[in-house]
């Protein structure tokens, strides 16, 4: 029997969610938290949920804000192997020196640790949890990489439990969805189809990449906020004849998915952090 649970970081720390797969007698963590305070927090909401050291943490890409501050997880869980599929390390190393400069100088050096841990190369396709005192094997199938907010996503597919942790391919409702990165059209078209990916496995549950604190999952509804704001985007800009600037875009977003969404004051809260942290 496999269970997840999902725990948002703070709006500083762009709202970003880590997840817990537990069994009987073992647990799994996927995507720490971007800033200190929220590993904290994060490491009183895992013990709270099992006794069992998470025998594995995972990455699903590459950005800072799913891993910087894996290290006070790692110190409290020593024998946790650190993984990420190795195209995701690939671009954690060739950015790793420039992000840590840009965030420690724009978020503070008591937020963003100085020596962030990497993760070591995980060549596989999947990764087999429990199995002990004759409990039955829970297998986390890695599926990438695929398209989302950047090339390097890994989705997580738990088919014992129907559940997809997205990563950033789909965003929760609560928020905007980066697009900074979204340079092509063939890149448009290559995220909405990993959408479709996900749909075709007929989840139960998705554990997106950011959703802000106090919002229940939906997985059909965070699936077309995020199909409906990329089709959005391709219309204002990636096949526009007048293409809007990404700072225009978030903006014009804003204001039609404002008059349109019963949640819109939280996307209106997410305009602005965005505008303000256009890199990372």
């Amino acid at each position: 029997m496999i269970q997840t649970h999902h725990h948002p970081s703070s709006t500083k720390g762009l709202s970003s969610l880590t997840t817990l797969l537990t069994t009987p007698t073992s647990s799994l963590l996927i995507d720490p938290p971007f800033l200190l305070p929220d590993a904290l927090t994060t490491l009183t909401w895992i013990t709270s949920l099992t006794p069992h050291p998470p025998t594995a943490i995972f990455l699903t890409h590459h950005h800072p804000d799913h891993f910087f501050s894996a290290n006070p997880i790692l110190s409290a869980f020593p024998s946790a192997k650190f993984y990420a599929s190795p195209y995701v390390c690939t671009r954690i190393n060739n950015e790793y020196d420039e992000k840590i400069k840009y965030w420690r100088s724009v978020l503070g050096e008591e937020l963003v640790p100085a020596m962030p841990r990497r993760p070591e190369p995980y060549p596989f396709s999947f990764f087999v949890l429990g199995g002990k005192e004759d409990e039955e094997e829970v297998v986390v199938v890695l599926l990438g990489p695929v398209q989302g907010d950047c090339v390097d996503q890994t989705v997580f597919w738990i088919p014992g439990a129907k559940t997809v942790v997205a990563g950033d391919v789909v965003f929760g409702r609560s928020g905007h969805v980066w697009v900074e990165e979204l340079e092509s059209p063939a890149l448009l078209e290559a995220w909405l189809k990993t959408l479709d990916m996900i749909e075709q496995l007929h989840p139960v549950k998705i554990i997106p990449g950011h959703m802000e604190a106090g919002w229940e999952l939906n997985a059909e509804a965070d699936l077309a906020h995020t199909r409906r704001y990329l089709r959005l985007f391709g219309e204002k800009v990636t096949y526009a004849p007048e293409k809007l600037g990404v700072r225009e875009f978030i903006i014009d977003a804003n204001s039609v998915l404002y008059c349109t969404s019963k949640q819109s004051p939280h996307l209106h809260d997410s305009k602005k952090y965005m505008l303000n942290l256009l890199r990372r």
